[in-house]
């Protein structure tokens, strides 16, 4: 039979000790009711205080919006079916973008900070021409579909660590603080409003630049690296010039202010401009998909732009024409073109051509002379096959021949040598004008497919050798360059 287990007995509790745990209950009952009445009140929490709205009516509900800023003429956006236009000029496209941005304030507007409270006596109120509010920065009239209207007065900027703007708004006595960045909303002229379309230039497509005016600048693109062709012809620094290829994408305009042949230039300074700059864009092929889901490929024929820079605005900006319009830009996004010094684009090391774009290299100096053919021929692997990589692409080796000799020769041994040269550095710029004389101390020419340089070693003084690249002079090099690429393989 299997053992039943048995319930464990309880046993009472002896007297004595039931009564001291009476006891102990008791005491910490008094004592806990003692630390009770002891401890100090707690403060009484005062309520949140209410926000104070300046504008709060829904969005829908707006049908006008009279803008009055003090540096600028007023203008009236009036709704119109489901969009605003402007009162007088409803031929002007806007800006949607900026409207919603507008409208968007204009529905919830909340006071950052009471400076005077509604319920002050009336000798406690300011004098209004201390906050900027006798000329206001910006008047604002909301007008709403049930007759009614608001009207919200925006003066000077508070001396808060966060920008903020003293204002009064109609119905309410108080003065108020609200933040600059939601009245900055309304922080546009009437030219600003109208809408138009930004450049959008791809700097890689670019195939010239010129610049004429203040600045005379020339450049043109070649399959090995951008030349420049005026002040003079030299080649380029690649990394400087994809900079400015760059800014040139990146370039947008703040304001519209018209059609270029219905305007006063002359107040522009646009009716002889500081700079004509030409940008000419290759051809291409832009795709794309139809509403339908089609696939398609429009061809876009190689296009001409130009863009014409007058006057500073005063507020570090520019006026330009664009595409037979005349606009107003930050000197952030334009400002570039009137800094441009050709110095800075020239290249410093005049042997950059890729191996795989080489075809020739040859050396002559006195008693040494030397001409390599370079050739990129497909990888075989050790299965006499073409190798390829990861993505099916074919490998290529470089095969060098040294001319007058039979059969390739070592191409780590050229590549080496190839290396020092593209290292070689000019050490200062030779003077202005400056013109080698005597006979040349030793020619370099590298070639490709499309383009051939030259480079010679002139004698400039004891330590150096005058640099000309492709028959101009601008830089000297240290006697050693010279040797390095006299140290044929």
């Amino acid at each position: 039979m299997e053992k039943v287990a048995r319930k464990k007995a309880k046993r009472a509790l002896k007297k004595r000790t039931l009564f001291l745990l009476l006891l102990a209950t008791a005491a910490a009952a008094w004592g806990g009711a003692r630390l009770l009445r002891q401890a100090p009140a707690l403060p009484e929490m005062e309520p949140w205080p209410e926000a104070v709205m300046l504008l709060e009516k829904p969005q829908d509900g707006i049908v006008s919006l009279s803008v009055a800023r003090r540096d600028s003429q007023p203008y009236l956006l009036v709704k119109a079916g489901d969009a605003f236009a402007l009162s007088g000029r409803e031929d002007v496209d806007i800006r949607p973008g900026l409207v919603n941005e507008m409208l968007a304030v204009a529905e919830y507007l909340q006071a950052e900070n009471t400076v005077i409270d509604p319920e002050a006596e009336e000798e406690a109120r300011a004098n209004p021409a201390d906050f900027g509010l006798d000329d206001p920065w910006l008047q604002l009239t909301v007008g709403y579909a049930d007759g009614t209207e608001t009207e919200l007065c925006v003066g000077n900027l508070t001396p808060n660590e966060t920008p903020q703007r003293y204002c009064t708004v109609s119905g309410l006595p108080g003065l108020y603080t609200a933040l600059s960045s939601e009245t900055d909303a309304f922080d546009y002229d009437m030219d600003a409003l109208r809408d138009f379309d930004q450049p959008g230039l791809d700097g890689t497509l670019m195939n010239r630049i010129d610049v004429s005016g203040n600045i005379t600048l020339g450049m043109y693109y070649t399959p090995v690296g951008w030349y420049m062709d005026a002040p003079l012809r030299y080649p380029l620094n690649a990394g400087r010039v994809d900079a400015l290829l760059s800014r040139v994408s990146a370039m947008a305009f703040e304001t519209c202010l018209g059609e270029a042949d219905e305007m006063d230039l002359a107040a522009f300074g646009l009716d002889d401009p500081a700079l004509t700059v030409r940008l000419t864009q290759a051809a291409t092929v832009i795709t794309g998909e139809t509403a339908e889901g089609e696939q398609v490929s429009v061809p876009m024929p190689e296009t001409e732009y130009t863009l014409l820079l007058g006057d500073e605005t005063g507020r570090s900006g520019v006026y330009l024409i664009w595409d037979g319009r005349v606009f107003k830009a930050s000197n952030f996004l334009l400002g570039f073109w009137k800094q441009l010094d050709f110095n800075s684009f020239l290249l410093q090391s005049p042997v950059n051509f890729l191996i795989s774009s080489l075809t020739r290299v040859s050396v002559e100096a006195p008693g040494i002379k030397a001409a390599y053919a370079v050739e990129m021929v497909e990888s075989i692997t050790e299965n006499n096959l073409i190798a390829t990589d990861d993505y099916g692409r074919v490998l290529y080796d470089c095969e060098i021949t040294r001319e007058g000799e039979a059969g390739p020769m070592d191409a780590q041994t050229f590549l080496n040598w190839y290396v020092t040269l593209a290292a070689l550095s000019p050490d200062g710029r030779l003077p202005e004008g400056y013109q080698p004389a005597g006979e040349s101390r030793g020619t370099l020419v590298i070639e490709s497919g499309q383009l051939r340089r030259v480079i010679g070693f002139y004698p400039f003084d004891a330590l150096h050798d005058a640099l000309m690249v492709d028959g101009v002079a601008v830089y000297y090099i240290s006697r050693d360059g010279l040797n390095a690429v006299l140290n044929v393989p």
